[in-house]
C-alpha cells in the first residue's frame, strides 16, 4: 500500500504543480529567472524541462500504479530526483539572501523559506517510500485492488491537499 499511497500523494501534487506552471508559464519563468541559478538564455529552456519532467512523472507513476510496476519504479525516481534538485535549488536561493517568491503550483505564494526545503525532502522520501514498496512487489495494479487501497488513494489526496496548501495555511494562522 506504500506505493498507491506515494503514488497518489506525488501524482496529485506534481500534477497540480505542472498544470498550475503551464497556466501561468510567464509568472514561473519569471520566478526561476528571478533564482538567478541559471544564465538567462538557459531558463526558458530550463522552464520547459521542469514542466515537462514533473508531467512525466505524474504520468510514469499512474501508469505504474494501473499496469507497469517498472515505470513505477521510474516515476518514483523521477519524483525523488525532481524533489532534491528542488530543495537544493531552494537552499541556494536562500543561502545567496534573494527573494524571490515560491512559483511551484504557478501562483504567486510566500518567499522561499525553509519549510519550502523541508517540504520538498518529505516528498522525496515519499518517494522512497513508494519505491520500496514498489520494489517489495505489493503492487498488482489496478485489478487487485480493494477498500483499503480506495482509502489509501483517499489519505494520499487528503495529504497532496495540505502539501499544496501549504503556504496558505502557513499564511492564514500566522
Amino acid at each position: 500500500m506504500a506505493e498507491v499511497f506515494s503514488g497518489t500523494l506525488l501524482v496529485a501534487v506534481f500534477l497540480t504543480s505542472g498544470v498550475g506552471k503551464v497556466i501561468n508559464y510567464s509568472s514561473f519563468e519569471e520566478s526561476v529567472r528571478q533564482m538567478r541559478l541559471l544564465p538567462a538564455g538557459a531558463v526558458p529552456v530550463a522552464a520547459v524541462l521542469i514542466i515537462t519532467a514533473e508531467l512525466v512523472t505524474v504520468l510514469s507513476i499512474m501508469a505504474g500504479l494501473v499496469k507497469s510496476p517498472g515505470l513505477l519504479m521510474v516515476g518514483f525516481a523521477l519524483a525523488a530526483v525532481l524533489c532534491v534538485v528542488f530543495g537544493l535549488a531552494i537552499a541556494t536561493v536562500i543561502r545567496r539572501g534573494n527573494a524571490v517568491s515560491c512559483n511551484c503550483f504557478g501562483r504567486q505564494a510566500s518567499p522561499f523559506s525553509a519549510r519550502h526545503i523541508v517540504r520538498n525532502t518529505l516528498l522525496a522520501a515519499a518517494a522512497v517510500v513508494g519505491m520500496l514498496g514498489a520494489g517489495a512487489g505489493a503492487g498488482a495494479g489496478a485489478d487487485s485492488w480493494t477498500t483499503e487501497t480506495g482509502i489509501t488513494v483517499v489519505a494520499g489526496l487528503f495529504l497532496s491537499l495540505l502539501v499544496i496548501l501549504l503556504d496558505d495555511l502557513v499564511d492564514l494562522f500566522a
